[in-house]
């Protein structure tokens, strides 16, 4: 004869876990308040409070920091055996602590075939913050800062053949054409940090860094966007040099942008 399942039995405990993502599920991109999900899930708020939070911690939910609502993870990115929601799990106290210290949005990427991928988004203090690119957003790569950065620590053949297919692509972005994102990737060498405007958002200016693995190869970037009028040039290398020191202190070593052999453009 089956035994009655407990409270604090394993297959409770994950129909419990279950039925508070299946109500972030149906609550879609906007969220939910942590009282309207317990209410939702039939539980107390201290209970979903405590799933939500599990759920946080493995990939599966994401909470924004500017307001008290919960929303499920888009597009599978941040499974929890994936290598990029180890790298979230890593990364995102560094991305907190530079969104904190600039006032602005932070934003770790991957490379997603010729695309950048967005992994996670870290919300300012700043009354205007730049929230176009959102958790699974894709875009041309060397569109946005982060990518940018990305695409010129490519090995140099690498990083012409992706320009090269997504030369239509990159039209959609304000005209742009392969030859300015070729400069722009030569001007990402020779500084060693990226800084792009206008692309993607109007009136908005990033500037990105490269995380590279031990071989050297381009595998994340992180970002920082804000209003064109708040990024002056000083403030855009100070920025830089915020993201390489808060990466180091987490021992993730990003490494110059540009690749060995390869002759850099002039700085704009």
């Amino acid at each position: 004869m089956n035994k009655p399942e407990s409270e604090s039995s394993g297959p409770v405990v994950l129909r419990r876990g279950l039925r508070v993502l299946g109500v972030l599920r149906q609550a879609g991109a906007g969220g939910m308040h942590v009282a309207d999900i317990a209410r939702a899930a039939a539980m107390q708020r201290s209970t979903a409070y405590r799933y939500l939070e599990v759920l946080v911690q493995e990939g599966y939910a994401l909470r924004e920091s500017a307001a008290p609502r919960w929303r499920i993870a888009e597009l599978g990115v941040m499974m929890a055996g994936d290598p990029h929601a180890q790298a979230v799990r890593g990364l995102r106290p560094v991305l907190r602590q530079i969104s904190d210290v600039t006032g602005d949005s932070a934003f770790l990427i991957c490379r997603a075939a010729n695309d950048s991928l967005c992994l996670h988004r870290e919300v300012g203090n700043y009354p205007v913050q730049v929230l176009a690119v959102t958790v699974g957003h894709r875009q041309p790569l060397g569109v946005g800062a982060a990518g940018l950065a990305l695409l010129a620590a490519l090995p140099p053949a690498e990083a012409d053949e992706v320009v090269t297919q997504n030369e239509q692509a990159l039209r959609a972005y304000g005209g742009m054409t392969g030859v300015q994102m070729r400069r722009l990737v030569e001007n990402t060498r020779d500084r060693g940090w990226s800084v792009v405007g206008n692309a993607a958002v109007p009136g908005v200016l990033g500037v990105g860094v490269a995380v590279c693995d031990a071989n050297g190869y381009p595998r994340l970037a992180v970002s920082v966007s804000s209003l064109i009028d708040r990024m002056q040039a000083l403030r855009q290398r100070s920025i830089a040099e915020l993201i390489r020191n808060q990466l180091a202190q987490d021992e993730v070593k990003p490494q110059p942008a540009s690749a060995p052999g390869t002759s850099s453009g002039n700085a704009p």
